[in-house]
């Protein structure tokens, strides 16, 4: 026989899924800091998983990722909280790495969220180091 107290430590997460559809007509190569990086035809999506508790605010899966033309210098370089932003996203950095207030993704169906990366966006790129 044993006495004591038995608690349940097992937390309860949920999958996250975070989606940036290519919308702009050429072929996109999108790098995560995680060292994903990928060639994302037109109408194609670049696609990350978080696993955290329910109710979880951040954003995109990591705290980096570029949007580059391939064989070119130009494009975008978004940095999530706490490093300070670059000035090279093409939105507000915070827009990109939250789920919260002020986020560009769109809920999709449940813990799923979609961002398009249209020609207008993608107009306005950056020249970005090699």
């Amino acid at each position: 026989m044993a006495c004591g107290i038995i608690e349940d430590t097992s937390e309860i997460t949920v999958t996250y899924t975070y989606i940036l559809k290519n919308q702009r007509g050429i072929t996109l190569q999108i790098t995560s800091d995680f060292g994903i990086a990928e060639l994302v035809s037109n109408g194609n999506s670049f696609q990350c998983e978080t696993i955290a508790n329910p109710g979880y605010i951040g954003g995109f899966c990591s705290g980096d990722l570029e949007i580059r033309i391939p064989n070119s210098d130009k494009g975008y370089h978004c940095v999530g909280s706490p490093l300070p932003s670059k000035g090279l996203c093409f939105t507000d950095d915070d827009g990109l790495f939250t789920i919260s207030s002020g986020t560009i993704f769109t809920e999709i169906k449940t813990q799923t969220y979609e961002y398009v990366l249209t020609t207008e966006i993608l107009d306005g790129v950056f020249g970005l180091p090699k």
